[in-house]
């Protein structure tokens, strides 16, 4: 049964957002707005950085420091720059 509201996208588009997630793995940022220390730690796989990155948030939060920041980054290793700004 297809869903009325869900127009699914052309293969080309699914392809480029698929490419676009090509990496070497992901990092967790953590950046202190009072200080503007900031912090990196992974690399980690997909799944591992999101528990990784909800356990600093919530570390932070019990903590009282919840204006710090915390966000998940892709990293790619210094053999892909040449494809970063490279149009498809």
């Amino acid at each position: 049964m297809e869903d009325p509201e869900f127009e699914p996208l052309p293969s080309w588009l699914v392809d480029r957002v698929a490419g676009l997630d090509v990496c070497d793995g992901y990092i967790v940022l953590i950046v202190d707005p009072q200080t503007f220390e900031t912090d990196a730690h992974g690399p980690f796989d997909g799944l591992r950085v999101l528990e990784i990155a909800d356990r600093f948030r919530r570390d932070f939060d019990r903590a009282g420091l919840t204006d710090v920041v915390v966000r998940v980054a892709r990293l790619h290793g210094p053999g892909r720059t040449k494809d970063v700004g490279r149009a498809a």
